[in-house]
């Protein structure tokens, strides 16, 4: 065997190997992305296991139209499917319960319902309703309340971080972390250099926590002159880049009190972060699109991480690696919706897509720390560098763009009761 053929032999193991780790977590994150939790269900029948029956059946129906609503922009929410309780089959999965209590007549507990993927992507996409299917990496909220002068970030009394902690658990694709305030996060970080934006002590701050970024948000409490409140709100996200500043102004137009008047200040800042992410993030399947894109990288190691960082992009329905040289590679990439938008996801990620003398491409930013971001910039103005020669065939793709059709109503559908075991 030649040097050369080991070589590619050996390419193709590990991209392999890249490709199965990739979907083996793809199919880990729609399983938790596709499943709603805690429904409570409470019903009352002639009996207690008639009320069990009905009970289940109207969590699942709550819990799906709650998962299309968590997959799907609002402005879409006026228009998606009604399934009838007979079909519920065709899209659940599994389910469990909690908490579960009945009396003769009553039943209650808290449902967990787990749907299935394909059922619910094939839905959506015949009645023609983009969906997005990407969560987010933890984001750490930074909570700074001011009122008459006072600053408190980990201090008590802190409403607004007590409003925060609401929001925390609920069912989205951002997740959203606000830290206790222990010890070692009082150490890490202050209300002063949150607020300064201080980029070491917030990233950090948020390295310690698992994350990749923070959003440091700040409630700044009023008082008209007739006691009612009012909220001045700043928020900014701190990662890879820095986020703009989103500046708005809540007045509470109920009973004044100020812990309704946060809670609806979170409510809305939450929305707006939930809406920025998924318009980011829509698979727009009308919009296929593919480009060539070169891509500068100091080893087989570098390639590798920087197409698993790919692959965890939900609108890159396929990749074909071209050639692979030391210090280059080419691939061609099926994407959907337009580059600009393609362009602000892989930035989210520290990856930057330039357009130089007519092609395309990827600088990783934390691939290439040994260099620095701008050198290699600076190097891609005309050809790259090195050795072109190429040691890989074309290789097959991450993942096909297969159409899916919904399933076909069963003509009898399984009892709910059957569906408590996958």
């Amino acid at each position: 065997m030649t040097r050369r053929s080991v070589l590619i032999c050996w390419v193709g193991r590990l991209t392999l190997i890249a490709i199965l780790a990739s979907c083996l977590s793809a199919r880990v994150d729609a399983s938790d992305l596709f499943t709603i939790h805690s429904i409570s269900i409470d019903f009352k029948a002639d009996d207690a296991n008639t009320a069990r029956k009905l009970a289940l059946a109207d969590g699942q129906n709550r819990a799906l139209k709650a998962l299309l609503k968590k997959l799907t922009l609002g402005t879409d929410h006026g228009r998606l499917p009604v399934i009838d309780e007979s079909r519920l089959g065709e899209f659940v999965q599994g389910f469990e319960i909690a908490n579960e209590r009945r009396s003769e007549r009553r039943y209650l507990a808290d449902l967990t319902v787990r749907f299935k993927p394909y059922a619910v992507r094939a839905l959506l996409r015949t009645v023609d309703i983009p969906f997005a299917e990407s969560a987010s990496p933890p984001i750490i909220v930074l909570p700074i309340f001011q009122r008459a002068g006072t600053t408190n970030l980990w201090d008590d009394p802190n409403p607004w971080r007590d409003a925060w902690y609401r929001f925390e658990g609920q069912e989205g694709l951002v997740d959203l972390v606000v830290p206790i305030g222990e010890l070692a996060d009082l150490a890490a970080i202050n209300s002063v250099q949150a607020l300064n934006g201080d980029r070491a002590a917030l990233s950090e701050f948020v390295e310690g926590h698992g994350a990749e970024e923070a959003l440091v948000t700040v409630a700044k409490l009023e008082f008209d002159p007739s006691g009612i409140p009012s909220v001045d709100v700043t928020a900014q996200m701190y990662g890879s880049v820095v986020g703009p500043i989103r500046v708005e102004r809540f007045t509470d137009n109920s009973d004044g009190s100020v812990e309704a008047l946060l809670h609806a200040s979170v409510s809305e800042m939450v929305a707006r972060i939930e809406y920025d992410w998924k318009l980011e993030n829509l698979l727009a399947f009308n919009e296929k699109q593919e480009v060539i894109l070169v891509v500068p990288i100091e080893g087989l190691r570098h390639w590798l991480k920087l197409r698993a960082v790919l692959g965890t992009l939900k609108v890159i329905r396929e990749t074909k690696l071209l050639s692979l040289s030391k210090k280059e590679a080419l691939v061609k990439v099926f994407y959907l919706g337009n580059m600009d938008r393609l362009a602000n996801l892989l930035a989210q990620r520290g990856i930057d897509l330039l357009l130089t003398d007519d092609r395309w491409t990827l600088v990783a930013q934390d691939i290439f720390d040994s260099k620095g971001t701008d050198q290699i910039k600076h190097e891609i103005g005309g050809a790259v560098s090195g050795d072109t020669r190429q040691v890989v065939e074309e290789l097959p793709a991450l993942e096909s763009d297969k159409e899916e059709s919904v399933p076909e109503p069963a003509l009898r559908p399984a009892p709910l009761d059957d569906l408590l075991v996958e």
